[in-house]
Order: C-alpha cells, then sequence, then structure tokens
C-alpha cells in the first residue's frame, strides 16, 4: 500500500489519471527515501536543486533526523490555502529546522494561475506565500523547533529548470506581498545516478532493495539522464578498412595523346 493510497490521492474511478501517476510517482520516491539513509538518498537529491536566482540549496551538516509531511492542507490566515504534495523538515543537533515545501509535477501543469485577488493564487505563488508563516505546530510537529530556513522545491521531469513558469509565480508573489521571493528547482531525472552511485557502496539489504525498486521504477517511467558513452572495450585495427593489397588495385590507363598534352601543359608553366 503506497501513502498515496492512504491519503485518498488515487481515485477508484479513474478520474484522476495524470494527478493520480503523478501523486504516486511522488509517493513512491518521497515515501522510499524515508527508509534508507539520508546521506544516499534525500539529501543527495536535495543537493542537486538550484534556485530561479542562482543558488545553490544550503543543506546543513548535522541533521539528525527528517520529518515527513505528506499532502498537508496548509490553511494560513491571510493566505490562500494549499496543499504541497511534501514538507520536509530537516532537524539539526541544535533543535533547529529547515522546512521545505516540496511541488512535485510530472505530466501536470500548475493545478492554478494567478488571478487579481488580494492574496497569490499561482499554485507556487501560494506555497511560498504560505510558506513564509507556516510554523511546526501547524504540522503537528513539535513546538520546539525554530525554523531557521524555509525552502520551496519544485521537482518535475525536465532536464531544464522551467525558468518561464518559475518566473510567472515569482512575479506574482512580489506584485502582491511586495518582497523577493525565491523558487528551487530539481528533476526527478537527477536520482538516477545518485541511487546507482549509493547501490554500488551500500552493504545493507533492506536498503539495496528500496534502492533497487525506486531505480526500476524510474528507468520504467523513462526519468533518467545520459551520463555519456562507455569506452570500448575492444579495439579494431582500422588499417584494415584502408589497406588495400597492390594485387587487388590497377592504375589507370592513361591514353597516349593525354600524357603528350599534360606534358605539354606543364612545360607550358615552366616546368621541366
Amino acid at each position: 500500500m503506497t501513502i498515496a493510497e492512504i491519503r485518498g490521492k488515487i481515485s477508484e474511478l479513474g478520474t484522476n489519471l495524470s494527478e493520480r501517476m503523478e501523486d504516486l510517482l511522488t509517493s513512491d520516491i518521497f515515501g522510499s527515501l524515508r527508509y534508507i539513509t539520508p546521506d544516499k538518498g534525500v539529501m543527495e537529491f536535495l543537493n542537486t536543486a538550484k534556485s530561479f536566482h542562482g543558488h545553490a540549496l544550503a543543506i546543513p551538516s548535522d541533521v539528525v533526523r527528517i520529518h515527513y509531511s505528506f499532502w498537508p492542507w496548509v490553511n494560513l490566515p491571510g493566505c490562500t490555502p494549499c496543499e504541497p504534495d511534501v514538507i520536509v523538515g530537516l532537524e539539526t543537533e541544535k533543535k533547529c529546522l529547515h522546512l521545505l515545501f516540496v511541488e512535485a509535477k510530472y505530466r501536470s501543469g500548475l493545478s492554478s494561475e494567478e488571478d487579481e485577488g488580494e492574496s497569490p493564487n499561482n499554485q507556487l505563488a501560494r506555497e511560498l506565500d504560505n510558506l513564509d508563516t507556516i510554523s511546526p505546530i501547524n504540522l503537528d510537529w513539535s513546538s520546539d523547533f525554530v525554523v531557521t530556513s524555509r525552502t520551496l522545491l519544485f521537482v518535475t521531469q525536465d532536464m531544464g529548470m522551467p525558468r518561464t513558469l518559475l518566473a510567472q509565480s515569482l512575479s506574482e508573489y512580489q506584485r502582491k506581498r511586495n518582497r523577493k521571493g525565491d523558487i528551487y528547482w530539481t528533476s526527478w531525472r537527477f536520482l538516477q545516478p545518485i541511487l546507482e552511485k549509493g547501490l554500488r557502496q551500500e552493504n545493507s539489504h533492506q536498503s539495496i532493495a528500496v534502492m533497487e525498486d525506486m531505480l526500476k521504477l524510474l528507468l520504467r517511467k523513462g526519468l533518467t539522464v545520459f551520463q555519456g558513452v562507455e569506452p570500448i572495450s575492444v579495439h579494431f585495427d582500422l588499417t584494415r578498412f584502408y589497406n588495400i593489397p597492390v594485387k587487388n588495385y590497377a592504375w589507370p590507363q592513361i591514353p597516349e595523346h593525354a600524357r603528350v598534352s599534360y606534358k605539354y601543359e606543364v612545360t607550358k608553366n615552366g616546368g621541366e
């Protein structure tokens, strides 16, 4: 049973096919990442993220625990409600919490666009707006946490950042809140080499099974990256293709009149 099914994200009637595939992918990947060590899973994946303004995602080095909340309904005063796919909390040794809203897409676009209302309505702008004010208590997490950073992460299947879409979201947010924001982005495809590297280093049979299942899912969906050409192990003697035996080649016969003409042209032009 997947977390997507537990949270009612999969319609039994098949009325939300594109969203269902998207939520199932989110559930399968982020749900599985909870069961392998962070340094070989979610932390490595987060490290692939870059922001619209060109910043790398700052990941604390002293994370002791990772909290997850799947499809929480966030309804805060003054904000249009939103439902990020996952909220991730990186807890450090000093009870500091780094909050991440994760909005994941597979084959569908944003669920809402900019409107003329007072608060942001574009899906990413709404989430950025709620992210500004949400507290651990709103998520039923410990009230002892001190939130030290807040990040909105957009995950798609693209090979490159969808800059036009992010620019539209940030534009509405800035226009309606009178402050600049930033959105980070990464691709599902960037997880493939992370899992392959982890499998080469992993010793736990349980972790290997989880990582292999995730990798098989990514391969099945074609969510992979081109990693270069493998070196050729067999060497070819290219001279075999160009070294033609003399006995198989006959020089063309030049007619006598052509030889005379050629000699005349050479002599005429200063030759011997």
